[in-house]
C-alpha cells in the first residue's frame, strides 16, 4: 500500500503540468507559474524544510547541517553553467532575468530531491497506518501541483519525448522515495535523511533567491504575480494543515 500511495503523488505533479500545458496565453500562465511556486517554496521552507533541519542539527552537527545546505546552493550554481543562458527579457532597469527552461530545469532538480525524502515519509507513515499515510500524501500532492506548472511552463516548447522524460522523473521521484524504503527498511540511517533535507533547504533557498524573485520584480502584471504567490502560500498553508491531520 506505501508503495502505491508513493506512486499515486505523482499524478499532482502531472496536474500541474496539464494545467499550464493547456493554458492558452502562454507568458501569463509562465508569470503566473513562477509566482505561485515562489509562494509554495517560500512557504515551505519556512514552515517545514527549515525546522526540520534545525531540529536535525543534533543528529549531524551544525557543521554538516550548513555543508550541505551549502552544497545545494553549490550544486545549483555548478547546474548553471551547463543550463541554456537565454533570458526572456530585460526589465526597465536593464537587469536580465532567467529564462522559463532554466529555472524549470533547476526547480525539477529540487523537487525530486524533495520527492525522494517525502517518499521515504509518505511509506513510513504506510507502515504503521495506511489511511495517515493517505492524508499525509494528500498534503505533500497539494504543494506538488504549482511545481509542476513551473516545470512544464519551461519545457513546454521542448520535443514530446524530452517533455517525457522530465515529467516522468519529476513525477515518479516520490515512488522513488518509497522503493528506498522499501529496499532498506529499517536499515535507512535517519542522518542520511536530515543531510537531504538540508541539501533541498540549500537548492529551494537558490531557486528563490536567484531566480524567482528575479522574474517576479520583473513581471509586466504585477497584481497577478501577487494573487498567484499568495495562492502558493495558501496551497502549502493548506497542505501542513492535511500534514498535521495526519
Amino acid at each position: 500500500m506505501g508503495l502505491f500511495i508513493t506512486l499515486a503523488l505523482g499524478v499532482f505533479v502531472l496536474a500541474g503540468a496539464a494545467i499550464a500545458g493547456l493554458a492558452k496565453n502562454e507568458e501569463r500562465i509562465r508569470d503566473l507559474s513562477v509566482a505561485i511556486a515562489l509562494g509554495a517554496m517560500v512557504m515551505l521552507l519556512l514552515v517545514d524544510l527549515l525546522p526540520e533541519s534545525f531540529e536535525n542539527v543534533e543528529l549531524i552537527g551544525k557543521p554538516l547541517t550548513i555543508g550541505a545546505i551549502l552544497l545545494g546552493v553549490l550544486v545549483l550554481i555548478a547546474l548553471d553553467r551547463f543550463l541554456p543562458d537565454e533570458h526572456e527579457g530585460v526589465g526597465t532597469d536593464g537587469t536580465e532575468h532567467e529564462s522559463a527552461r532554466h529555472i524549470s530545469m533547476a526547480t525539477a532538480l529540487a523537487l525530486v530531491v524533495h520527492n525522494i525524502i517525502e517518499g521515504m515519509s509518505v511509506y513510513g507513515v504506510a507502515m504503521e497506518s495506511w489511511t495517515l499515510a493517505v492524508l499525509l500524501g494528500i498534503g505533500i500532492g497539494i504543494h506538488n501541483v504549482p511545481m509542476g506548472m513551473i516545470v512544464y511552463a519551461g519545457i513546454r516548447n521542448e520535443s514530446l519525448t524530452h517533455r517525457g522524460i522530465v515529467l516522468a522523473i519529476a513525477s515518479l521521484s516520490t515512488f522513488v522515495g518509497g522503493l528506498v524504503m522499501f529496499a532498506l527498511g529499517d536499515a535507512v540511517d535517519e542522518r542520511v535523511v536530515a543531510f537531504m533535507i538540508s541539501f533541498t533547504v540549500g537548492l529551494l533557498a537558490y531557486i528563490v533567491v536567484f531566480e524567482l524573485v528575479p522574474h517576479v520584480v520583473h513581471s509586466k502584471d504585477r497584481v497577478m504575480c501577487i494573487a498567484g504567490v499568495a495562492v502558493g502560500l495558501a496551497l502549502v498553508a493548506a497542505s501542513g494543515l492535511l500534514e498535521t491531520l495526519a
